[in-house]
């Protein structure tokens, strides 16, 4: 059955409580179900995947505790959403040393531990919910500990394709700006021919006599 009455102000109240309780049941329900969403860590796995491919070696402590520049294919673990990045591999455990970059669901981030030594306790260096953060923090990690004696730029099949691609990027922005100026004067072009039309046709016509 309609009710056609006014709406009365202890309803209006009711409805404005039940706006707000509906709200923070709403919240909860989506912040349980954010925590059952797997963290993105692709970009970070994808990243050091493709330059395992690649000769590219940094400086870390060999197994014989001496200076050692290793080839990052060895130096770098990734299995199961977790990448482990070693810097010394020393037989001495207390020696051994390595990044370890993982997802943590409770804290929803993508935190960078460093563990040491022999049993070794998990060292919070970095942590960020944003997997471009992780990759930037790991770059500036890995360019204070490249060999560039043996890690040659123009030698690396990754570094050629980067170039091709960039260059083709390049190519298509310099054709998208030279179709945007073509549009603009031939817009220009009209535009004038529109306005002398327009003055044209303003002109006072002289009578025949």
């Amino acid at each position: 059955m309609r009710n056609n009455k006014p709406i009365t102000p202890a309803v209006k109240y009711f409805f404005k409580v039940l706006e707000k309780r509906s709200a923070i049941i709403q919240q909860t329900i989506d912040y349980e179900a954010s925590l059952k969403e797997e963290l993105a860590f692709e970009q970070v796995e994808s990243f050091f995947r493709q330059l395992m491919t690649q000769n590219i070696f940094i400086h870390t402590v060999g197994m014989n505790g001496k200076h050692e520049s290793t080839i990052l294919a060895k130096a770098v673990y990734s299995m199961n959403k977790v990448v482990r990045v070693y810097y010394s591999t020393s037989f001495d455990e207390y020696q051994t040393g390595f990044l370890r970059i993982r997802p943590d669901t409770k804290l929803r981030t993508i935190v960078i531990e460093r563990m040491h030594g022999y049993r070794p306790k998990a060292e919070l260096i970095y942590t960020s919910a944003d997997e471009c953060h992780v990759v930037r923090f790991m770059v500036r990690w890995l360019m204070r500990r490249i060999d560039w004696e043996k890690t040659k730029l123009a030698n690396l099949d990754l570094y050629k394709r980067f170039q091709l691609e960039r260059q083709e990027e390049i190519e298509e922005q310099i054709k998208i700006a030279a179709a945007q100026k073509e549009e603009e004067e031939l817009q220009k072009a009209l535009e004038k021919h529109s306005q002398k039309g327009f003055k044209d046709r303003r002109k006072p016509r002289l009578k025949q006599a």
